[in-house]
C-alpha cells in the first residue's frame, strides 16, 4: 500500500494503523509512543499485545514520517491501513457521479442496514452495473474495487496482509527452538554445579563450554533488543535481562580464569541463598543458564498466550465466506445491462438466462447477484432478490434463533443460510460490510489504552533507569558494609533480573485483547478501552422503548383479541378469537401495506396457512379497509368509521373492549362482516338460534355483497410486543446495581403497560418525550448525579447517546441507524436488551482483570526488589520468578474468555 493511500485531502486528521516489530515490554511501548507523539499534530497509542500502533495524524505528516519515527525509536514498522475516522471504507462518492440509478443496485441497497447503505450509494452508483455481472468500472477507477472497499473483511490491508497474531506464532517458534536447546544444556549445568559427586576433574571447564551457547545464542533475543535500544540511547526491560546474563557469565569467566575457580579438582556446592563459598570465587554459570532458560520459557508461554488471547477477534474476522457463487444474467438479446435483465422491483426477468461462476469473495462487487445454498455463508451484506429461508446469525451476533428472510429483506455477510436457496444482490462488500466494520471497531478498541494503564506506562518509562541505579546502589552498599565482592555482585545481579517489569507491559493489553474479543463473540462491540472505566460507575440505564425494549414491529396479540358471542350486549358476551374471524380479517388486510394490517395478516397466515384472495378491496386511509372475501362483505377498521360510514352494528361491549385495549397502549380495530351476527351465534353453539342461523345464511347467500348488513364480529388487538429477553435483562441490570429507566414518545398508558411487563417501576417511566427532548432527559438524570447508560437505535436517539457518553455510556443497537451507532460508545450487534447486560458484565470483568494484573505486577516488584537487594535471592531463582510473573498475568487475562 502506497503512502498516498493514507493521505486525506484538506488537511483533515486521519487514522493510520502500523504494525510495530521488536517490542518486548512496556518501556518499548513508551519509547515508540514518545517518538511518534513528538511529530506535530500526531497522537499515538501503541499496544504491546497486538504489536500495533493506532495513530491520528494530519495529512501533512506522511506515513514515511511515521515509519521513520518508529525506526528512530529502534523498532521496525509497517503500514496496516489508513483511513479517515469518518470514512470507514474508502469508496467513490455517490454525489460526484452522474447517471441514472440501475435497478437492483442503488435502490435495493436502501434496505440494507449499517455500512451497507453507504457502500451501496457509493459503489453501486459509481457506474452502471450489469445485473449479476462485474460492474462497469469507469476509466481511472480501477482501484475502487480492489482497494480498500474491495479488500477482504479478514484484513484491512488487503489479501496479502499477515494474519492476526502471525508474528506471535513466528516468535513462539523461534523461542521454542532456543528453549529446547537451552533446556538440554541447562539441566546438566545445574546438576553438575549442584551435586559435588558429579564434579569430575575439570568439570568447571565443561560447564563453561555448555553455558556459553546458552548465554550467547539462547539469550540473543534479549541481547539484540538491548543493543538496539542502547544504540538509540534508550533502556528497556531487555537491558536488565541482558545485563544480568552478561554480568553473571562475565563474573564466572573471570572466576574460572583469574579467580582460582579453574583449578583442577576444585569442588563447589550450589546454595539458594547467595554467599561466598570457600576460598575460590563462586561461579554463576548455572544462574546465567537458568535465567536465560526461564525467561525463554516465559517469553514462549507469553507469545503463545498472546496468540490465544486474539482467538475471539481472529475468529470474528475469519467468519466471512472465502468463495461465492456469482450469478450473471443475460437477456435473450445477449445484453447484461440491468435494464434488460431486471424488472422494476429489481428481480431477474423470467426470460433472462442465468450463468453461475465460482469466484473469490474479494472479486465480488456491490450490485452483483450471488447464490447462497443451504449450509453456505452469505458472502456479503445484501438484499434477498429471490427465495425464502432462515438465516443463522449466531456466529456474528450470538442470536441463537435463525431469522426468516424473504425477497426484499436485508441479509448480513457471514451469516449462515440454513434451509432454502437465496438469490442475493450485494449492497456492501469488503471493508463496507457489517463484519468488516465490527472488526475495525474491535481492533480500534484493542489498540487504545484504559486510563488505568497510562499510569503503568508512565512508571515503566522511568523504571529501567531506576532499577539500574538500584542495582548499582546495591553493589556499592554491600561493598561499603564490608562484604565480599562476590556477595555484592550476586545481590546486584539478582536486582537486575528480578526487577524486569514485563508483567506491567502485559497487564492491560492482554486483558483488553481477550475482553474485547469475548464481547464481540457475545454480539457487543466496545468502541474504546476508556469505556471500561465508565461501566464501573454506571448506576442508571435509560432504555428507549420502541425497538429496544420492544421488537419495534407490530404483532397481533391473539390472547387479547375478542369475538362477539351470544350476549354481545355486555363484556361477558365476548369470547376468545376464533379461526373464522381471524381468516376473514387476515384476508381483507392482506392487500394493505399498513403495519396494523401486516400484523393481522402475518398472524393469520402463521396460524391458518393460505388465506383467500380479497376482491373489491378499498383502502380507506386512516380509517380501515373493506373487501369481499368468498362472497362476504368484510370491513376492518376503527369502530367509529364502521358505525358511521359503513353502517355497521357495533355493540357497546365491542366499544368497551376497544377502549380497554387502547388504555393499555395497544392499537385495536374491529372486524365487521356481512351476516356475521348469525354466523357468530352458530359458532358459539347457541341452541335457540340454530334455525335462525340457517335462514340468515340462505338470505346472505342470495344477497349481493355490498348490500349485506355489517355486524361487528371481533376486536383485534395489535401492539409492539416486548422482546422475550427484556424482562430478564431488566432483572439482571438490577442485580448489577443499575436502575432501569424507560424512555418513550408514546403515551403514558402504553409506556406504563410495557414497563409493568418488563419490571420497571412506574416512577422510572419517562413518557411522551419528543425526539428532541430525549437528550434533555439524559442530561437531567446526569445533573442529579447519575452515571447514565443510554440504549437506543434510531436517528432520534443519537443526541441522547452522545449526551450519555459525557458522563456514562451510549449503547446503540446494531440494527439501528448509522448515526446512532457512530454516536454510541458500545454497539450491540445482537438486537436484544440482554446484550447490554453482557456488555456491562464483560466490561466490568475486563476492568477487574486489568486491576488484578496491575496489582500483582506492582506487588511482585515491590516485594522482590528488597529481597534481592538484601542478598536473599539467587539470580537463578529471581529469573524464574520474573518469568512466572508474566505468564501469570497473561493466564489471568485468559480467564475473560468465559466472561459474560
Amino acid at each position: 500500500m502506497s503512502t498516498s493511500t493514507a493521505q486525506e485531502p484538506g488537511g483533515q486528521p486521519r487514522t493510520v494503523n502500523l504494525s510495530i516489530g521488536g517490542m518486548t515490554c512496556a518501556s518499548c511501548v513508551a519509547r515508540v509512543e514518545k517518538k511518534l507523539n513528538k511529530l506535530d499534530g500526531v497522537s499515538a497509542s501503541v499496544n504491546l499485545a497486538t504489536e500495533s500502533a493506532r495513530i491520528t495524524a494530519p495529512s501533512a505528516v506522511s506515513v514515511d514520517d511515521l515509519l521513520a519515527a518508529v525506526a528512530r525509536a529502534g523498532y521496525t514498522g509497517a503500514l496496516l491501513d489508513a483511513a479517515s475516522p469518518n470514512e470507514p471504507a474508502t469508496t467513490a462518492s455517490a454525489s460526484s457521479t452522474s447517471g441514472p440509478p440501475t435497478p437492483g443496485s442503488d435502490n435495493g441497497g436502501r434496505s440494507a442496514k449499517g455500512a451497507g447503505d453507504r457502500a451501496t450509494s457509493s459503489t453501486a452508483a459509481a457506474a452502471p452495473t450489469p445485473a449479476g455481472g462485474t460492474p462497469v468500472t469507469p476509466p481511472g477507477a480501477a482501484g475502487s474495487t480492489t482497494g480498500t472497499a474491495g479488500t477482504s473483511p479478514r484484513s484491512a490491508s488487503g489479501r496479502g496482509a499477515p494474519t492476526l497474531g502471525a508474528s506471535h506464532m513466528e516468535r513462539a517458534a523461534d523461542l521454542r527452538l532456543r528453549l529446547i536447546y537451552c533446556l538440554i544444556l541447562s539441566v546438566p549445568i545445574m546438576a553438575i554445579s549442584m551435586v559435588p559427586a558429579l564434579q569430575m576433574p575439570g568439570w568447571q571447564w565443561m560447564v563453561a563450554l555448555m553455558a556459553l551457547p546458552v548465554a550467547v545464542w539462547g539469550a540473543w533475543p534479549f541481547h539484540k533488543a538491548a543493543f538496539r535500544a542502547l544504540r538509540h540511547g534508550a533502556f528497556t526491560m531487555d537491558t536488565l535481562v541482558s545485563l544480568g546474563v552478561i554480568a553473571a557469565t562475565g563474573w564466572s569467566l573471570w572466576a574460572l580464569v583469574l579467580g582460582g575457580a579453574g583449578h583442577i579438582g576444585m569442588r563447589m556446592s550450589m546454595e539458594l541463598l547467595p554467599r561466598s563459598q570457600g576460598h575460590a570465587a563462586h561461579m554463576y554459570f548455572e544462574s546465567a543458564a537458568w535465567v536465560t532458560t526461564f525467561l525463554l520459557a516465559g517469553r514462549y508461554a507469553e507469545a503463545r498466550a498472546k496468540y490465544r488471547s486474539g482467538d475471539a477477534l481472529r475468529a470474528l474476522l475469519e467468519l466471512g465466506a472465502k468463495e461465492v457463487t456469482r450469478v450473471v444474467l443475460t437477456s435473450p438479446s445477449g445484453s447484461r445491462d440491468a435494464v434488460d435483465v431486471l424488472d422494476e422491483d429489481g428481480a431477474p426477468r423470467a426470460e433472462a438466462t442465468r450463468t453461475e461462476e465460482r469466484i473469490s469473495v474479494e472479486d465480488l462487487a456491490a450490485g452483483d447477484l450471488f447464490l447462497v445454498r443451504p449450509g453456505e455463508k452469505v458472502a456479503a451484506d445484501g438484499v434477498v432478490v429471490e427465495g425464502r429461508s432462515a438465516v443463522d446469525a449466531s456466529l456474528l451476533t450470538g442470536e441463537s434463533v435463525p431469522t426468516e428472510v424473504e425477497a426484499g429483506q436485508a441479509v448480513t455477510g457471514a451469516t449462515v443460510n440454513t434451509s432454502g436457496v437465496l438469490l442475493v444482490r450485494a449492497t456492501a462488500v469488503g471493508e463496507g460490510t457489517t463484519l468488516a466494520r465490527i472488526g475495525r471497531m474491535v481492533t480500534a478498541a484493542q489498540a487504545g489504552k484504559a486510563p488505568v494503564q497510562r499510569l503503568a506506562d508512565r512508571i515503566s518509562g522511568v523504571f529501567v533507569p531506576i532499577v539500574l541505579a538500584l542495582s548499582a546502589a546495591t553493589l556499592a552498599g554491600w561493598l561499603l558494609t564490608g562484604h565480599s565482592p562476590q556477595a555484592a555482585f550476586t545481590a546486584a545481579v539478582a536486582v537486575l533480573v528480578i526487577a524486569c517489569p514485563c508483567a506491567l507491559g502485559l497487564a492491560t493489553p492482554t486483558a483488553l485483547l481477550v475482553g474485547s474479543g469475548r464481547a464481540a463473540q457475545l454480539g457487543v462491540v466496545i468502541k474504546g478501552p476508556e469505556v471500561l472505566e465508565s461501566t464501573r460507575a454506571l448506576d442508571t440505564m435509560v432504555m428507549d422503548k420502541t425497538g429496544t425494549v420492544t421488537q419495534g414491529r407490530m404483532s397481533l396479540e391473539v390472547e387479547a383479541c375478542r369475538e362477539v358471542g351470544a350476549g354481545a350486549g355486555s363484556a361477558a358476551g365476548l369470547a376468545p378469537l376464533g379461526e373464522e374471524a381471524l381468516r376473514l380479517a387476515g384476508a381483507a388486510e392482506s392487500a394493505s401495506e399498513h403495519p396494523v394490517a401486516a400484523a393481522i395478516t402475518v398472524a393469520a397466515r402463521e396460524r391458518l396457512g393460505e388465506l383467500p384472495a380479497p376482491a373489491d378491496f378499498s383502502n380507506h386511509e386512516g380509517r380501515g379497509v373493506s373487501a369481499t372475501v368468498e362472497g362476504r362483505r368484510v370491513a376492518v377498521g376503527r369502530p367509529g368509521w364502521l358505525a358511521g360510514e359503513m353502517g355497521a352494528e357495533v355493540p357497546e361491549a365491542v366499544r368497551s373492549a376497544v377502549e380497554e385495549a387502547q388504555d393499555s397502549g395497544a392499537t385495536a380495530v374491529v372486524l365487521a362482516v356481512g351476516g356475521a351476527g348469525e354466523t357468530a351465534s352458530a359458532e358459539t353453539g347457541a341452541p335457540d338460534k340454530a334455525d335462525a342461523t340457517d335462514s340468515a345464511s340462505d338470505d346472505a347467500g342470495d344477497a349481493a355483497p355490498d348490500t349485506q348488513p355489517l355486524k361487528a364480529m371481533a376486536v383485534l388487538v395489535v401492539r409492539d410486543t416486548v422482546r422475550p429477553s427484556s424482562r430478564a435483562a431488566v432483572a439482571a441490570l438490577r442485580e448489577l446495581g443499575i436502575r432501569p429507566v424507560l424512555l418513550t414518545g408514546d403515551n403514558a398508558r402504553a409506556a406504563e403497560h410495557v414497563a409493568a411487563q418488563v419490571g420497571i417501576d412506574a416512577d422510572d417511566v419517562r413518557a411522551e418525550v419528543l425526539p428532541a427532548d430525549k437528550r434533555d432527559v439524559v442530561a437531567d438524570l446526569q445533573a442529579q448525579g447519575a452515571v447514565v447508560g443510554m440504549v437506543g437505535d434510531g436517528v432520534n436517539d443519537a443526541a441522547a447517546l452522545a449526551q450519555a457518553g459525557t458522563q456514562g455510556l451510549g449503547f446503540a443497537m446494531g440494527s439501528g441507524a448509522d448515526v446512532a451507532i457512530e454516536a454510541a460508545d458500545i454497539t450491540l450487534v445482537r438486537t436484544d436488551l440482554d446484550a447490554a447486560v453482557a456488555a456491562v458484565r464483560v466490561s466490568r470483568a475486563t476492568l477487574r482483570i486489568i486491576r488484578q494484573n496491575l496489582f500483582w505486577a506492582f506487588a511482585y516488584n515491590v516485594a522482590a526488589i528488597p529481597l534481592a537487594a538484601a542478598g536473599l535471592l539467587n539470580p537463578m531463582i529471581a529469573g524464574a520468578a520474573m518469568a512466572a510473573s508474566s505468564v501469570i498475568v497473561v493466564s489471568n487475562s485468559l480467564r475473560l474468555r468465559r466472561a459474560g
